[in-house]
């Protein structure tokens, strides 16, 4: 029998040291027989993904099959940098054909920006997606050197503070606007703001935050529809007392998703200013994420962010206590109807009633990557929950402490 069990062993290790050398043939032969078709399909699935940003570059290099194929599909094309050295950006240029393209502009060396810009101009009618990490002084050369029409101009990012005299350009297209500490200035003209439907702003290492300037940007986007902001290491806010808000009437806004972040080192009246310019806003999904230093529950009863949403993600980046966020959440948010939290630690130790007040709006309420009470608190929820007759779906998934047995 111990000669058999031998001769077993000796065969799977011989099958798997055949299994691996056959892999690569095997992976080859398959590849072989997908058509060039597919493969421009694969390769454009390759180029979407992020963090890549060389990928045609390196597809086209692995044979020259692969260097067919990507030659002749465009899309693999349409990312230039201003970085790139000329002849990259011409051979970019040509062989993109006429789809759009992602440009992005750098401000040094300011010689080799306008070099670039001279080329790329004529293609401005292509341009579709534009980030801009330039210095606020840079500007300047795109208006002399580039066209400032930009039909197909869909999506802008920004880098630092917008000038009054920035972005006067001709985009009829544009719908998306994306910053990192882009703050526009006061009583400026920017009539873009009303054709935007997405914007997403991140604020990072202010001793204190200009939060007028905000807001007076967010009431002239009449067709907002996602708004994402997030704030990192903000110390204070400022309203300038000498420039007046006229908010709309809280909650008249309709939109479909608000998203807010704090992380790092946040002071409470920055959420409070937040809170106040954003009032107007109602919107049908809110994500809010609390990853800040300090006390969560301290920072949600002076900052009273909860807006009325329907469906609400919750994210917290210290312990908390359960029973205190769900008190919170339907005290402040009368419409709730599903809320989620997620990657989110509670307080083993906190005081846990037996009686749970009913949830009387609340119709879903899931947990995904938490660590859990104890299953028996776990347990004095979810029968206060049941309680409602409108109450219809409690989730776990994969949450800490809470075995399958007891779900």
């Amino acid at each position: 029998m111990a000669a058999l069990n031998r001769i077993k062993i000796d065969l799977a290790n011989k099958i798997r040291n055949v299994q691996k050398w056959c892999a690569p043939y095997v992976l080859e032969d398959g590849i072989k027989r997908i058509p060039d078709e597919i493969l421009a399909h694969i390769f454009e699935a390759g180029h979407q993904m992020p963090g890549h940003p060389e990928f045609a570059v390196r597809i086209s290099h692995v044979c020259s099959r692969f260097r067919q194929v990507s030659l002749r599909t465009p899309l693999l094309w349409t990312r230039l940098s201003s970085k790139h050295p000329n002849d990259q950006t011409e051979a970019y240029l040509t062989r993109s054909v006429q789809s759009d393209l992602q440009v992005t502009l750098s401000d040094l060396p300011a010689d080799k920006l306008r070099s670039f810009l001279q080329r790329c101009s004529p293609h401005s009618g292509r341009w579709s997606r534009l980030l801009l990490l330039l210095d606020p002084w840079a500007h300047g050369i795109i208006d002399e050197v580039a066209s400032t029409h930009f039909p197909r101009l869909r999506s802008i990012f920004h880098h630092l503070n917008v000038e009054p005299t920035a972005l006067q350009w001709n985009m009829p297209s544009l719908t998306q606007f994306g910053g990192f500490c882009s703050q526009f200035p006061p009583d400026a003209s920017f009539p873009f703001l009303l054709q935007l439907t997405s914007m997403d702003l991140c604020f990072s290492d202010y001793d204190s935050f200009d939060m007028a300037s905000l807001g007076q940007v967010l009431y002239k986007m009449l067709n907002l529809r996602n708004l994402s902001l997030e704030f990192q290491d903000c110390d204070d806010a400022d309203t300038d007392e000498d420039y007046e808000l006229e908010p709309p009437e809280p909650h008249s806004f309709h939109i479909d998703s608000l998203k807010i972040t704090f992380r790092d080192s946040i002071a409470t009246n920055v959420a409070k200013s937040l809170y106040e310019i954003i009032e107007h806003l109602t919107a049908t999904r809110v994500d809010i994420s609390l990853l800040m230093h300090g006390d969560p529950h301290e920072f949600l009863n002076d900052a009273g962010i909860f807006h009325y949403g329907t469906t609400i993600r919750l994210q917290f980046g210290l312990p908390c206590s359960l029973s205190l966020i769900l008190d919170m959440m339907l005290q402040n948010s009368k419409i709730l109807r599903s809320l989620l939290i997620e990657n989110t630690s509670f307080n083993p130790i906190e005081y846990i009633p037996h009686q749970w007040q009913p949830f009387l709006s609340l119709s879903q309420l899931q947990f995904y990557d938490c660590i859990m009470l104890e299953e028996e608190n776990v347990g004095h929820m979810a029968r206060a929950l049941l309680a409602s007759e409108e109450f219809q779906l409690l989730e776990l998934i994969s949450c800490h402490k809470i075995s399958e047995e007891y779900c």
